[in-house]
């Protein structure tokens, strides 16, 4: 019999050993039956889910029906397909095939609840997110005006020269955008680097802290699968280069918009 890890650690049993299953079972009379039947693991399996490793264990169907763990003439098919996220459509086109009666489940009904956890999450990520975004934001709104505010005297001397109101919008817009631009863009190389390597550096922190961060008996996940979709990351710089392009458009009117006369009165 194939088990799984946490099985194996709780019977103390490694492969090789022999250990007994005991049945409950219910005779033609329904009266209790136990049977038992002595096995030998064969193989010990991980799945990285704790509700899988410390409840599963496998044998052969005969062996099952033997044991009356299943229904005689019960047939069971695993179809495996090679997109794991199709799971649910290619169920419901099996199930549309098959006699009424038949049961079709796929991976993602079974673990629901933690697909909506899971779908929570990146929808209060994505805010979080759109909050940090907006806190940079506003740290360039508040040093651009702080540099028009610092720079009043020498806007005011331009402005006397001949400078257009729209050249000095135009100065704070490309210095805005190139402190948020180059910001996006460092930002996205460490996020890259980071997703890349997202394995290596948890195993880093984990051993100069002494700590495990996934612990299989607490998370349903022991590591953290790290897959990049360049669209996404296309879409989030996008997005950060559009909110850091308005962050200059008040700045650079509150230059435009100052008076030579008034900044120079006290100079």
């Amino acid at each position: 019999m194939i088990v799984g890890r946490q099985v194996a650690e709780q019977l103390g049993v490694a492969v090789g050993d022999p250990f007994t299953l005991l049945v409950p079972t219910v005779t033609g009379g329904e009266l209790p039956e136990a049977r038992l039947r002595e096995f030998t693991v064969g193989a010990i399996f991980e799945a990285g889910l704790q509700e899988h490793d410390g409840t599963l264990a496998f044998a052969t169907p005969a062996t099952l029906l033997e044991l009356g763990a299943a229904r005689s003439g019960s047939v069971g098919l695993a179809v495996q397909v090679p997109d794991a996220l199709a799971a649910p459509q290619i169920a419901a086109r099996i199930r549309a095939t098959l006699a009424a009666g038949t049961v079709v489940s796929d991976w993602t009904g079974e673990h629901a609840s933690y697909f909506r956890a899971i779908r929570i999450e990146k929808t209060m990520m994505a805010l979080i997110l759109l909050l940090v975004v907006g806190v940079a934001a506003f740290n360039i709104v508040a040093m651009l005006v702080m540099v028009v505010t610092d720079k009043r005297t020498d806007i005011a001397i331009l402005r006397t020269l001949g400078a257009e109101p729209g050249t000095m919008a135009r100065v704070f817009i490309v210095q805005g955008l190139i402190i948020g631009w180059a910001g996006v863009i460092a930002g996205v190389l460490l996020g890259l680097a980071i997703a890349m390597n997202v394995d290596p550096i948890l195993g880093f922190l984990g051993a100069v802290f002494g700590l495990q961060l996934f612990d299989s008996d607490v998370y349903y996940i022991t590591q953290v699968p790290s897959e990049l979709h360049w669209m996404d990351v296309l879409l989030v710089a996008l997005s950060a280069l559009l909110v850091t392009a308005l962050a200059t458009v008040y700045p650079a009117r509150r230059a435009a918009a100052t008076p030579p006369a008034e900044a120079l009165r006290y100079e």
